[in-house]
């Protein structure tokens, strides 16, 4: 009786992730957050009727099976790939991707379909590129196609790929610390995981697989190899350098020479190609661009548009973004100091709340960022992450031109008042003595 209940289960929950990833990823526009949500929730209930799933080897083809039915789609909330694919499409005619704004190059390819027709889909055609690395290669060989169905499923293969190193490397480290195994769940089976890269081309999976695999070999004392993954995740997303510090420190004045040089290296080799020749003040602004240009509003914002923060003389943006920044500094300084010589297992404790600082005051989000501090909870007895991970589709009333702005600043003030909740709650419960 027991188990023809699991099974139904099983086949509840698969059925309802099944109907929301098929929706969300083939059907419902961005701009009509109502179905948007509420598919989203069903696949959030099937994802809890799972959530507790012991064999490893059924959630695992559940997961993949979920992403593959993706393989096809066109992504309907981000045109992040556009420019993914156009920075790709650049470097194919030996033109270095940072160098130059899209309008920059729109009379170049005018006669060139593929280019046309990625330049058209650019959302932010006056802003450089400054994708790291790793992902520029990527990007590069999935625009080797030259069409843009071919772009997208090479990309999303890609991802696909890293997915399913981060399942194992996930698997890995669950194992090392003696941590119950339906956790994988939290990371392989949520929606917003699956949505938001295999769905949406976000390469924060790139990132995160290099980022665990390092943190593994830190764990097991691999010095020079963990430096050398984990400057491959900073070559991966800029974000990662946020935790040199804490790693740097981890490793004690015996250590942290192997990781540093690692770490170097890659960052080294990996970075001279695209900044060789390239203009210092450009690369600062190409990098400032990136963090202010691409994401949500964040919920401070929100709350100072509707407290009225704006006068003529200031911009709210540049007020908000400083005494954030400085705030953060000071948290993320903290942290870093009192999580320096915690045993390894901790040090994914430390890690994660670097990250959700990071992200929940920065002054532009995005909901496939919260990925990272999700995918580092998962050792850890925090429940925030997930909390956030479950609410994070609320950000998507940002593009329903129907609903009033009153109505979508307050529902990103509930969305972030909730997740400070929880982190305020496991902070407490948890804090380190």
């Amino acid at each position: 009786m027991i188990l023809q209940l699991k099974k139904k289960q099983v086949a509840i929950g698969s059925a309802l992730l099944l109907c929301c990833i098929l929706m969300i990823g083939y059907i419902i526009p961005r701009n009509n957050f109502a179905l948007e949500i509420g598919f989203f929730a069903l696949g959030i209930f099937g994802f809890f009727l799972l959530n507790k799933l012991e064999d490893v080897t059924l959630f695992f083809k559940i997961g993949l099976v979920l992403r593959l039915v993706l393989i096809v789609s066109t992504p309907l909330l981000s045109d992040d790939y556009f420019r993914f694919l156009w920075d790709g499409y650049l470097t194919c005619e030996g033109i270095n991707p940072i160098d130059y704004k899209p309008f920059e190059l729109s009379t170049v390819f005018e006669n060139a379909k593929f280019a046309s027709t990625l330049y058209e889909g650019i959302h932010s055609k006056t802003t450089y590129s400054f994708y790291p690395p790793v992902n520029q290669w990527i990007f590069y060989l999935s625009a080797l196609p030259g069409s843009l169905f071919g772009g997208i499923l090479t990309l999303r293969l890609f991802i696909i790929g890293f997915e399913i190193g981060t399942f194992l490397i996930l698997q890995k480290i669950l194992t090392r610390f003696r941590i119950p195994s339906w956790k994988l769940n939290l990371y392989w089976l949520n929606p917003l995981v699956i949505l938001e890269l295999t769905g949406n081309l976000h390469t924060e999976g790139v990132f995160v697989f290099f980022l665990l695999t390092g943190l593994l070999s830190l764990c097991r004392l691999q010095d020079f190899k963990g430096g050398i993954l984990l400057g491959l995740s900073f070559c991966s997303s800029l974000f990662g350098l946020l935790f040199l510090p804490l790693l740097l420190l981890k490793g004690g004045k015996h250590r942290w020479y192997k990781n540093i040089i690692g770490a170097l290296l890659v960052l080294f080799f990996s970075f001279l190609p695209f900044i060789l020749n390239a203009n210092p003040i450009r690369l600062y602004n190409n990098l400032n661009g990136y963090f202010k240009d691409f994401g949500f509003p964040n919920s401070i914002l929100k709350i100072s548009s509707l407290l009225g923060f704006h006068t003529k003389e200031y911009n709210e943006f540049h007020i908000l973004g400083l005494l954030l920044n400085l705030l953060v500094g000071a948290v993320i300084f903290y942290l870093t100091w009192i999580y320096r010589f915690r045993n390894r297992k901790v040090l994914f404790t430390g890690l994660t709340l670097l990250s959700s600082i990071f992200l929940f005051f920065t002054t532009a989000i995005s909901p496939w960022c919260i990925v990272i501090p999700l995918s580092l909870s998962i050792f850890t007895n925090f429940t925030f992450p997930l909390v956030w991970s479950v609410i994070a589709y609320l950000s998507y009333s940002f593009y329903d031109s129907n609903l009033n702005v009153i109505f979508k600043s307050t529902i990103i003030v509930f969305e972030y008042a909730t997740v400070l909740f929880f982190a305020i709650r496991d902070y407490k419960r948890l804090r380190p003595v």
